[in-house]
Order: structure tokens, then C-alpha cells, then sequence
């Protein structure tokens, strides 16, 4: 398994502030996914992380939010092209510095607070799947295409589809990712949820700035 942890957005319904550097439990979200994702990893038999996650994101930026404790030199950081043009471009720009066509890739947004959760329910479910078949977190009803497990040379094939027609830069990453079999992993009520407003960042102890 791959990884490719999504940090890109803009955060309008946050004020500008951004998700990647809000802080849960001392630690702040992106550092939290990272650290789910090389988990998932090195979960798996003869799993190394190293060189096997992509952050995308402001590269500038990114290093800060992961912290000083974060195996930052372990990760490829890439920004999606042009910026701020949304998951599915930011997924393409990730999956791009990712090696090799074969097994599975992890795509999580950094904005989950539950991650740590909620992708080993992923993990043991894609592991009864077909090589190629992925599984999708569904959450209370709602699908969440930014924390699934997708198989890479399907999911590789469907961004170099949607490059072609020029259908990547804000673009839905349902549209991009309905062509890759994936199967739907029902998972606890609110385990998916991100953050979306300041209500949403309350509910985890995070208070706006002052």
C-alpha cells in the first residue's frame, strides 16, 4: 500500500484558516493523518513507509504543519498544479510521485479527526477484496471518496482519463474515481467526518483565533 494525503484546500467556510494546522489533542490534523497513513503502511507484511506517502499541499507550508516530530524526510511533498484547483487535481499531483502500477493506494484528507479509526476498518475490509477492488468509507449514509482505498493501476488509469479531457482542475472526485471498483464500507456514525466550519472544529476542542 500507498498513500496520498489530500492538504490543499482553501478552507473558505474556516475563514482562510487553515485545516492542515488546526490542532486535536496537541497534534495537528495533517501530522495525524500522516502518521495513520504510514501506520496502515508498515501494518501490512514487510510494510516501510519511507517513500511510499505523498503529501499535497503549499510544500512551503506543509513541513510547519507536520511538525518537528513528523518523519517529514520520509514523505514526498508535491503541490497540485495549478494550485488550490481541487482533491482530484490534488489526488492526480500525489498519485504523479507515487512509484509503480500495482497494489493499493490510501487517499485521505488531512481534515479527519477519526482517521486514526477509521482507516484500519478500511484496511481490514479492502483485504477481503479482489485485486482489483477498493472500499469506500460510508458514513450515516454518506459516501466519502477521500477516505478509501483505491487499486492503483485502475485509479492511475482513470487520472490519466480525466487528464486527457482536461476534466481534472475542479473537478468532482466522484467523477473521477467512478470508473475504479470500489466497493462501500459502512463505518461508525461521525468516524469519516471532516472539518468543515468552526461548528465542526468545536466538536474536537478547537476554538477560532482570536
Amino acid at each position: 500500500m500507498q498513500a496520498v494525503i489530500l492538504a490543499g484546500g482553501l478552507s473558505r467556510r474556516l475563514g482562510g484558516e487553515p485545516k492542515a494546522g488546526l490542532l486535536v489533542g496537541g497534534e495537528t490534523l495533517l501530522a495525524r493523518a500522516v502518521r495513520t497513513a504510514q501506520d496502515a503502511i508498515e501494518a501490512e507484511p514487510g510494510g516501510n513507509a519511507a517513500g511510499r506517502a505523498a503529501v499535497v499541499g503549499p510544500v512551503e507550508q506543509l513541513a510547519a504543519w507536520l511538525g518537528p516530530g513528523a518523519p517529514s524526510g520520509s514523505l514526498k511533498l508535491v503541490q497540485e498544479d495549478p494550485p488550490h484547483s481541487g482533491p482530484a487535481a490534488g489526488l492526480a499531483a500525489g498519485l504523479a510521485v507515487l512509484d509503480g502500477v500495482e497494489g493499493r493506494v490510501l487517499v485521505l484528507a488531512c481534515d479527519m479527526p477519526e482517521a486514526g479509526r477509521l482507516v484500519p476498518l478500511l484496511a481490514d475490509a479492502v483485504a477481503g477484496c479482489g485485486d482489483d477492488e477498493g472500499v469506500m468509507a460510508v458514513d450515516s449514509g454518506r459516501r466519502q471518496p477521500l477516505a478509501a482505498i483505491y487499486p492503483l493501476a485502475p485509479l492511475r488509469a482513470a487520472v490519466e482519463a480525466a487528464r486527457t479531457a482536461h476534466q481534472l482542475e475542479n473537478a468532482s472526485v466522484f467523477s473521477l474515481v467512478a470508473s475504479v471498483n470500489t466497493k462501500e464500507c459502512a463505518v461508525p456514525a461521525g468516524l469519516a467526518a471532516d472539518i468543515d466550519t468552526w461548528d465542526d472544529a468545536r466538536l474536537y476542542g478547537i476554538d477560532a483565533p482570536v
